[in-house]
């Protein structure tokens, strides 16, 4: 049992420390009771922090003191230390002991216990130290309030709001007044603290009402803040005055309104009356508004109105006592006090002319009138009066002849013995007859039924005649029928106009008007005689109706001319531009045995994708090249459920020959039909409505981090190689996971699982770099003039990098190989596949740019291998170098170049290689070593790219599957889920026609195969003979032609083949002699022409005998044509045997074109 209460004791320690002073000796053998020790030292601690308590005790000399210690945990001399001053107390003093607490933690809170002892007693004073887990504050008032409001009076001398402040660290503190810092005035406001309460206090002096306000305790100890607020009232009794600060009296004019203010303070807050005293009578004015300023402070406004004179009285009240304040209130009847009253200034002769002159009783003691003209007395002719608040002087004369016409003077005489005066001058006209000036003579005035009516009688005289209208005889009064109404008005002092208003003319209005105008001295009469048609009454809405529809029949006619001659100018506008059929094509005259960029301009245009310019919003310019320049924009509803998309946008400048904006449309054509896919640049819409004006708007996908030949030569300091670290690792699958490497978040994204299917976000145009993005002309490419110079807006934060790693690029891959296996099955050539043309989008995706544009440029008849080209010769296939032959299979070689340069981290293929050399290199069998950070198997797929013999490569659809392989299975489905959306969108538009797949596919075998058909435009013979064997080895290759020799071309050399009808002028064919990458896209000798600016001479078509044509346009665009048609009369068929005969037919569009947008399946643009 013992050992069970040993095993759960809790023993208590308590370290005694002692400090004796240096003396032990008694005063005369008397025993001396020792002091109270006192403990300084803060309440509260938190964990980790060091204290200190001091014990103290007065002491004297030769008297026995000893301070003891009690504290609650073990005594460490790590942790607790002490100091004292026994060596020095050796006089009257103070002795103290104080202990340390070094890192203090929890246990050491409790109670510390400090013992003074001598020979005799003891006194002992305990401290309490409380441990607290973080810093705080405590706030509480002590000033009492009554619901939350400290009121006292204004007789108080001085008032103190105390609160009681406790926390740790101990805070700072201060008072704001109103939520602003307390006035510095010591003789109005003190802080003080009560150090043994704990409290701080507010001392307020010299109270008034305007010390009511709030008062606000703020304390901070840098951890912790807070705040306690006094609601401080002054109880005073009321005090009101007026505003603004004025003399005692007011004036107002009679029969007006004249608005007091005044201000009244107190508290609690008064009530404000107003009082008119008048005759001894108080009236009170109830119509007051009163504004309450604050708790202490209300303005009251009045209107009063001036009808009498008297005193104005505001008062306050409040529970405390009233106030109250007056203004003496005189009333003038006319403004200022003194004035003539208003009256005429004009009379006839022998009328009576009476002037009133008034001046204010409180102002003036005398008035009179004087003649203005020679300044005699009128004294016999005024007449004296007052009212109650004016001296009134009235001038009346009777019977005035035409002499008094002038000025007369009223003489106001003031108090102060000034005098004012006024004058006002009257003018007396000779009496005259009447006289009618309409209507002149009586007269007939015949009228439909329920036709509006109305007529009017002028009449003169002096005085003013006054006129009467009389029907049949009866007088015509307003008021009687609620059809007529009489108006009669003065123009001048003389004349008078009567007019007569028949709302609806009805068979009882007919009649005898007479109109009467008389004055006291003669009269004068006319008639109207109002007669009503015999007729219906709807004729004259009939002609109404007839001459409406006319007008507008005219304005059809004008308008159809109009749209004519518009649409005229414009195809002639469109001839001039090479793009006389860009919308509607001439897609029955495509030709199955030639590619699609021989043939751009025959495909229609689809007008679902034409996009409002107005709902496109242009930012800032991505780049520029001589001829072209893209911007980046916001659509407002290109894309359904999305306000606004960031797209990029590519146009053509003003100053761009017509083959560029040529150029430009073809490649809009080929995207259109093209379809969609997750690893190509989209089409999104497109500006085509003034097209003819060489304005075409192309709007595509936007990416914000650039093309990845850019976006690798960022990030090579952050590359991770995982494939290559050790030598005898095979590639395999990589890793087990998948981590997303977009540039924007840095966030990791792992794909297990996912079903995200979504497109991603919108990518923007080629990034292909320029000078800016460091390329030059020696790393085998020399950015073409017809590209657009655009780069990407993407910053690199070099602070916080996102890694590339191994597992990224062998992901952009896969997908490059999937886009590009896309463009093949679409029939569709790159051309100028590199990294540089590959833009990076958001969750690792990579999209395929610029396809389609250089075949025609490159293999140029004009063009010589020199190092200065614009040709990018180091990502050339060897049968592109020698005989500029374009095809599926010479992508594949470029492919592997782009390989390379992804498992090399953008670095420049044949470094160390002049590019008139390389061709030869090639030739001879060598080819790149592998890149520093491929495996052996990547670097077998590029030597498979890089076959001598373009039959042997793999297609984009073997590569695909190969690259695929190397990669988890969740992660290559992923890359292939994502497409089902462009997947979805294309099987939707299934019903269109699909042009691009009854064209020829650019495959080798294709190309270097003659085509079983052949154009003889002679009548004849339809088919012609059977070809020269071409020279070909014994594997399939067609022989080398000399170096000064024409290289191969798919395009036959003969004139038979040449599809353009028209001449071409010699600026372009010496153009095309500079052996520069000039134009995008297509050939232009293999387009219909318009007879542009570009186009060449020499070549005829007879796709262009097939086009429809506008007769009124033939002359000017088709200059050749009629010779032509001329020649071809005899034969009606088509040169081609494999083509039908075309029928009048051949303008129209295709039958399944839907209106609405193809970006927004329900139609909806916002």
């Amino acid at each position: 049992m013992k050992a069970v209460w040993n095993k759960y004791l809790f023993t208590f320690v308590v370290w005694i420390i002692s400090v004796r002073a240096a003396h032990y000796c008694s005063i005369n053998g008397q025993n001396i009771p020792v002091d109270t020790p006192k403990i300084h030292g803060t309440e509260y601690f938190l964990e980790g922090e060091t204290f200190s308590l001091n014990c103290t005790v007065a002491y004297q000399r030769n008297l026995p003191v000893e301070l003891k210690w009690k504290i609650p945990r073990k005594m460490d001399k790590k942790f607790v230390t002490e100091t004292t001053n026994e060596c020095d107390a050796t006089e009257v003093n103070v002795l103290y002991n104080t202990i340390t607490i070094v890192n203090a933690t929890k246990e050491d809170s409790g109670y510390y216990f400090c013992t003074s002892s001598n020979n005799s007693n003891n006194k002992t004073k305990k401290f309490e130290k409380k441990f607290r887990e973080s810093p705080f504050i405590n706030l509480s008032k002590t000033t009492k309030e009554e619901n939350g409001i400290v009121i006292t009076r204004i007789n108080q001398r001085v008032m103190k709001l105390q609160t009681k402040v406790d926390g740790h660290p101990f805070p700072k503190y201060y008072f704001l007044r109103n939520g602003l810092n307390l006035p510095s005035n010591e003789s109005k406001y003190f802080v003080d603290k009560m150090i043994l309460s704990g409290e701080i206090g507010l001392n307020i002096f010299d109270l008034n009402v305007k010390d009511t306000a709030n008062y606000t305790l703020v304390a901070d100890n840098g951890y912790v803040k807070k705040n306690v607020t006094f609601d401080l009232r002054i109880s005073v009794p009321p005090m009101v005055e007026f505003l603004p600060k004025s003399k005692t009296t007011v004036v107002g004019n009679k029969d007006q309104n004249i608005a007091l203010v005044c201000e009244a303070t107190g508290y609690p807050l008064p009530t404000v009356s107003w009082y008119l005293t008048a005759n001894g009578t108080d009236n009170e004015l109830t119509k007051s508004n009163n504004i309450v300023k604050s708790v202490y402070k209300v303005t009251s406004n009045v209107d009063v109105p001036v009808k009498v004179s008297g005193n104005i009285t505001c008062e306050a009240t409040n529970s405390y006592g009233s106030h109250e304040a007056s203004k003496q209130l005189l009333v003038h009847e006319i403004e200022g006090g003194f004035g003539i009253m208003e009256s005429a200034t004009w009379y006839p002769e022998n009328h009576n002319v009476t002037l009133k002159c008034v001046a204010s009783k409180y102002d003036y003691r005398n008035l009179t009138w004087i003649d203005g003209t020679n300044g005699g007395n009128l004294t016999d002719f005024v007449k004296y009066s007052e009212s109650p608040f004016s001296h009134e002087a009235i001038l009346k004369i009777i019977a005035v002849p035409l002499t008094r016409s002038g000025s007369y003077m009223c003489v106001g005489y003031r108090n102060d013995g000034r005098e004012e005066s006024e004058s006002i001058s009257i003018t007396i006209e000779a009496n005259q007859d009447t006289v009618i000036y309409e209507p002149e003579i009586d007269r007939n005035e015949e009228v439909s039924n329920y036709q509006n009516v109305q007529f009017s009688c002028i009449a003169e005289a002096v005085p003013p005649p006054h006129i009467e209208w009389l029907k049949d005889g009866v007088l015509l009064e307003n008021g009687t029928d609620g059809d007529v109404t009489i108006v009669s008005y003065c123009t001048n002092n003389t004349l008078v106009n009567s007019t007569v208003i028949i709302l609806r003319m009805k068979e009882e209005y007919k009649g005898k008007y007479e109109c009467v105008a008389t004055n006291m001295y003669s009269s004068e009469v006319k008639v109207i005689n109002l007669l009503l048609e015999d007729k219906s009454p709807y004729t004259t809405t009939y002609l109404s109706i007839i001459g409406v529809v006319f007008f507008i029949l005219i304005l059809i006619v004008i308008y159809l001319t109009w749209k004519i001659r518009r649409e005229k100018r414009f195809r002639k506008e469109l001839a001039a531009a090479g793009l006389l059929y860009f919308k509607e094509g001439v897609p029955n005259s495509l030709n199955p045995d030639l590619v699609v960029d021989e043939q751009a301009e025959l495909l229609p245009y689809d007008d679902r994708f034409e996009f409002p310019p107005e709902k496109l919003f242009l930012g800032k310019q991505l780049g520029a090249g001589a001829f072209g320049v893209v911007y980046k924009a916001e659509a407002r509803g290109i894309i359904n459920a999305e306000e606004t998309t960031p797209v990029a946008v590519k146009m053509v400048k003003k100053t761009a020959d017509n083959m560029y904006i040529k150029a430009l449309a073809s490649e809009l054509k080929i995207m259109v039909h093209l379809g969609k896919h997750i690893n190509i640049v989209n089409l999104l819409g497109a500006c085509t409505k003034n097209v003819g004006k060489r304005e075409l708007i192309v709007i595509v996908e936007y990416c914000k981090f650039g093309n990845i030949h850019n976006y690798m030569q960022k990030h090579r300091d952050v590359f991770i190689d995982q494939l290559t670290d050790n030598p005898e690792k095979n590639l395999g699958k990589v890793n087990r996971g998948y981590s997303c490497s977009s540039a924007s978040s840095g966030m990791h994204s792992d794909y297990f699982g996912s079903n995200h299917t979504q497109a991603t976000d919108h990518t923007f145009l080629n990034t292909a770099n320029t000078t800016r993005s460091g390329r030059k002309a020696s790393e085998g490419y020399v950015q073409p003039e017809w590209r657009s110079n655009y780069e990407s807006d993407y910053i690199y934060d070099s602070r916080n990098p996102r890694p590339l790693t191994s597992r990224d690029l062998l992901a952009w891959a896969f997908q490059i190989a999937r886009g590009m296996e896309y463009l093949a099955s679409r029939k569709v050539l790159h051309g100028d596949l590199a990294a540089r043309n590959i833009l990076l989008a958001d969750d690792n995706i990579v999209k395929i740019c610029d396809f389609g544009l250089a075949r025609s440029i490159y293999k140029n008849d004009e063009y010589q291998k020199k190092e200065n080209s614009p040709l990018p010769v180091k990502w050339l296939a060897i049968e592109c170098m020698m005989d500029r032959i374009f095809s599926t299979q010479s992508d594949v070689w470029s492919f592997g170049i782009v390989l390379w340069e992804l498992f090399s981290l953008a670095k420049t293929p044949y470094p160390n290689m002049s590019p008139q050399s390389l061709l030869q290199w090639l030739t001879d069998g060598h080819r790149l070593e592998k890149p520093p950070y491929a495996d052996d198997r990547l670097y077998d797929v590029m030597r498979k790219c890089w076959e001598h013999k373009p039959t042997m490569r793999p297609s984009f659809t073997q590569l695909q599957e190969l690259l695929g392989s190397f990669l988890e299975d969740n992660v290559r489905n992923h890359y292939v889920d994502l497409n089902s959306s462009c997947m979805d969108t294309n099987a939707k538009n299934e019903t269109q026609e699909d042009y691009l797949a009854m064209m020829s596919s650019p495959d080798y075998n294709n190309l270097v195969t003659p085509s079983p058909h052949h154009y003889v435009n002679e009548v004849r013979s339809f088919f012609p003979p059977s070809p020269t064997q071409i020279p070909h080895d014994e594997e399939g290759y067609l022989q080398m032609t000399p170096a000064n020799k024409m290289p191969f071309s798919p395009r036959a050399q003969s004139t038979q083949f040449d599809f353009d009808a028209r001449k071409m002028n010699t600026r372009a064919s010496e153009a095309s002699n500079c052996g520069s990458e000039l134009t995008p896209m297509l050939t232009l000798s293999s387009l219909p022409r318009s007879g542009s600016e570009s186009d060449h001479e020499g070549n005829h078509s007879p796709y262009l005998n097939m086009c429809p044509r506008i007769e009124e346009e033939a002359d000017e665009v088709f200059l050749d044509t009629k010779s032509q048609n001329a020649r071809n009369i005899q034969n009606s068929a088509v040169t081609n045997p494999t083509y039908i005969t075309f029928g009048a037919d051949i303008e129209k569009k295709s039958q399944d074109i839907n209106n609405a947008y193809i970006n927004i399946p329900n139609g909806l643009v916002k």
